[in-house]
């Protein structure tokens, strides 16, 4: 993954004050066990208020000048969310984005300037998680290093990736400009991640994550539309989303 060794250099010994999320967090995984992931050109990165400290923050923009990142925004209102594009690095990571807890911000350095941020869809729904007290205590519990680089353990990422698909898809039937392809990219990141967890593990969730891994399984059985061979899976959907409820002690297992 492009930049992804330039990022765990930078950042060594800092782990603590971070995870990866999204993509690059599948993509670390995968590539951890031998396989494959998708192409993903973005890092998208958790700070964690409770151990943001300065030296995080000035190693944080230090990367960011290193880098030579030409547009930079961050966004309005009551979210902590930035993005950095256009390296003139091009060894560095194509797009950053950031997202953080209030109150913890990364203060831009000395003559930085930060553009306003248009909120699309996966902004606002992985935001929205975020927020939600039972996913934030669980992304702090359940995050691991590997080869030095943070990532969300996959136990946790697979109903991450499984409220992020529930989120975009209510919104597109609600009529909001959400793109089919996200909804169904969350969809397919949960069954991939799935097949590295094995077949004796049984993984306890809080109930309001483990409600909402259920209505993700009972929703891939009402749509009928998942095809697990298109994404390189072994098996039906049916026996996929059974595997998802025995593993994670779901309603209907």
């Amino acid at each position: 993954m492009k930049g992804l060794d330039i990022f765990r250099r930078h950042f060594d010994g800092l782990d603590q004050h971070y995870a990866l999320i999204g993509g690059a967090a599948c993509y670390v995984i995968m590539d951890e066990v031998g396989l494959e992931f998708r192409a993903t050109k973005d890092i998208d990165i958790v700070i964690l208020v409770e151990l943001l400290d300065p030296a995080f923050g000035a190693r944080f923009w230090a990367f960011i000048e290193a880098g030579g990142y030409e547009q930079r925004e961050r966004s309005s209102g009551g979210k902590e969310f930035y993005r950095f594009q256009k390296p003139s690095n091009p060894d560095y990571p194509s797009m950053l984005e950031i997202f953080s807890r209030p109150p913890a911000t990364i203060l831009p350095a000395e003559g930085s300037a930060l553009t306003p941020l248009p909120i699309d869809e996966d902004i606002a729904s992985l935001s929205a998680i975020l927020l939600d007290e039972d996913y934030y205590a669980a992304l702090v519990a359940n995050k691991r290093a590997i080869d030095g680089v943070a990532v969300l353990d996959e136990r946790l990422l697979i109903p991450f990736k499984a409220k992020a698909h529930l989120d975009l898809a209510q919104r597109r039937e609600a009529g909001d400009a959400v793109d089919a392809k996200a909804v169904r990219k969350h969809r397919t990141d949960v069954f991939r991640l799935l097949q590295l967890l094995r077949d004796d593990e049984r993984i306890d969730l809080p109930d309001p994550i483990k409600a909402d891994l259920t209505a993700f399984a009972d929703k891939v059985d009402a749509d009928g539309d998942f095809m697990p061979k298109d994404a390189g899976l072994r098996g039906s959907a049916a026996e996929l989303t059974d595997r998802l409820r025995r593993l994670f002690a779901l309603a209907g297992a």
